[in-house]
């Protein structure tokens, strides 16, 4: 005989904590069965007596404190996520002000670095033009010194007429000498000629012989032609004079116009040497000046840089030690109420669980002994043709907790870790990962996919356990950054890599399948995954919606304890990061509207 009255009891002590997002099927549900209950049971209540009566009501009185219990712990599950979502913004913040500063530092040692280019280019203007006026002085100089060879030219010319000069007047000396002898014989020949004619006046006046006159007329004769010749000879010796006179004074005139040139030309000359020379005194200077101050302005923004980078570094390190010190505050104080609400849930839930069994077995008890007295005074027919089977479900309270899913729910699509198709693009991403630089790259990579008109797929490992130990296994035990890319289920390389292969123009080699690993790939068991929601299009492998598979063999909300302990543990991830995840993965993964709460 079935035990009508009877409820199901419920173990309490492993039940998930769960978001309040999933909140409004849960309270939906029991309402939905209320009334199925109350009409299946509705032919027996008005053959019970008042006390089994009013044990129903007191339990599903129960049941709906409860419900309103449950309500509570949802609200407080909402505000800490609130909290939570706070934190996440506030550590954003931080981080966006550190990056909008060095972005500022950044853009200053860019300018500084612009200013430095001028001043250089300006510094090498200066010294090409520096070079082409010492071109030109160099130019000048070797005209100069062509005309200094012009000059020493026409003065050795000069002093090879010299010689000449001196020989001429030697000749004139010797002229003169010789003239002086000739106007001395001239004037002895006068001389005696006065004498001659002075004897022959007297002999005129005297008595003469005749042969002595002839021969004295005979002399007479001689030296009167002897002095004509004596006389022409005089004439010419003057005018050669007067000719070597001429040229001497000719000569005399060249080399004084000369020597005055010459001596012109090597004043120009030595002031020529000393501009010069001044000239390159000052541009050495100007020079040495120009590299002093431009090694000292270098030194200057370089210390100063050096200056501005330290103290920006030291801003940003006390900024992250704030940050990750409130942080770890605020998440601590979080586990310690979450912890402490869960244990105080499961205490609740235990003795609520204890109450109901002691007041199962009293109702049973009281249940057999109505049931006996009824069927002593009612007939086995009579019941059968009154009363409608009642199927009730069995009370065993042994059995672990069954979570429920809604039909909806059950829609699922399988996706293969390692597709069949050798060059399927998967792309491995995380929807709960509060690094902005990762949402950053994830986006981007996703839409830079897209511009390219690459299929590709992405994977949520937030929330798929066997996509993330795929690709740990991929990764082979060593952690990289998402998002990471993997072509025909096996791992390509990270953002870096796919962003070096589109500067490069390797993309389509980077995403090529490898000719080795075909065999093996299409040998291996295809591995795949559940995932919720409806059957995809043809052209979903392009979209940007992640797969958000789930798991029925195993609870969603592993224990606290044990997460406490694996995130202790963990020296490869950030913890902070980790602790966040996880308790986003927690929230994210409950569902009260799964849990079955009748009694």
């Amino acid at each position: 005989m079935p035990c009508f009255g009877s409820r199901k009891k419920n173990k309490r002590k492993n039940v998930p904590i769960e978001t309040a997002a999933v909140s409004s099927p849960s309270v939906e549900k029991p309402q939905q069965q209320q009334p199925a209950l109350s009409q299946q049971q509705q032919p027996i209540t008005t053959n019970r007596p008042p006390s089994i009566s009013s044990s129903i009501v007191q339990i599903r009185q129960e049941h709906k404190d409860l419900k309103s219990k449950q309500t509570e712990h949802l609200d407080v599950i909402a505000r800490q996520s609130a909290e939570l979502e706070e934190l996440r913004t506030l550590v954003s913040n931080k981080k966006t002000e550190a990056d909008l500063d060095l972005q500022e530092k950044e853009r200053k040692l860019e300018q500084r670095e612009k200013e430095i280019e001028q001043l250089m280019k300006k510094i090498q203007a200066k010294e090409q033009q520096q070079d082409e006026e010492q071109l030109q002085f160099e130019e000048q100089l070797k005209e100069k010194d062509k005309q200094l060879d012009e000059m020493k030219t026409k003065w050795k010319q000069e002093a090879e007429v010299k010689p000449a000069l001196q020989q001429v007047t030697d000749q004139l000396d010797d002229l003169k000498k010789a003239n002086d002898e000739a106007m001395g014989r001239l004037a002895e020949k006068e001389k005696e000629l006065a004498k001659l004619q002075s004897q022959l006046n007297r002999r005129d006046r005297s008595p003469k012989d005749s042969d002595k006159d002839q021969e004295r007329q005979k002399r007479l004769n001689r030296l009167t032609m002897d002095l004509e010749s004596d006389k022409i000879m005089i004439q010419k010796l003057e005018e050669l004079n007067q000719q070597l006179e001429a040229q001497k004074k000719k000569h005399e005139a060249t080399l004084q116009t000369h020597a005055e040139e010459i001596a012109e030309k090597d004043r120009a000359l030595v002031q020529h040497q000393q501009s010069l020379s001044e000239l390159k005194a000052a541009q050495d200077r100007a020079i040495k000046n120009l590299e002093r101050k431009q090694t000292e302005t270098i030194n200057e923004l370089q210390l100063k840089h050096e200056q501005d980078t330290k103290s920006m570094r030291e801003r940003l390190d006390n900024a992250e030690r704030r940050a990750k010190s409130d942080m770890n505050s605020e998440v601590e104080k979080l586990l310690h109420e979450f912890e402490q609400s869960e244990h105080a849930h499961s205490v609740q839930m235990a003795s609520l669980q204890k109450s109901h069994q002691k007041e199962m077995s009293a109702m049973k008890q009281g249940q057999k002994a109505e049931l006996q007295n009824h069927i002593k005074r009612a007939s086995m027919v009579l019941l059968e043709k009154n009363s409608e089977p009642i199927n009730l479900r069995k009370t065993s309270s042994s059995t672990p907790k069954v979570m429920r899913w809604p039909v909806a729910a059950m829609k699922h699509q399988e996706v293969e870790l390692i597709p069949r198709d050798p060059s399927h693009v998967q792309i491995y991403v995380s929807s709960v990962s509060a690094n902005p630089t990762v949402k950053r790259n994830q986006e981007s990579l996703q839409t830079m996919l897209t511009a390219k008109q690459i299929k590709f797929q992405v994977v949520d490992v937030a929330q798929s356990e066997p996509a993330l130990q795929h690709m740990r296994r991929q990764n082979v035990g060593n952690t990289r950054n998402l998002p990471q890319v993997f072509v025909g289920g096996e791992y390509r390389g990270p953002f870096d890599d796919v962003m070096r292969a589109m500067e490069t123009d390797t993309l389509n080699d980077f995403l090529r399948p490898r000719e080795n690993n075909n065999n093996n790939k299409l040998s291996l068991a295809t591995k795949k995954l559940p995932r919720k929601g409806s059957q995809p299009s043809s052209g979903s492998l392009s979209s940007n919606e992640p797969i958000t598979p789930t798991t029925s063999s195993s609870p969603a909300v592993p224990p606290v304890f044990a997460k406490q302990q694996q995130r202790q543990n963990s020296t490869l991830h950030d913890e902070d990061a980790d602790l966040l995840k996880e308790i986003e993965k927690e929230l994210a993964q409950s569902d009260f509207s799964k849990v079955d709460l009748n009694f």
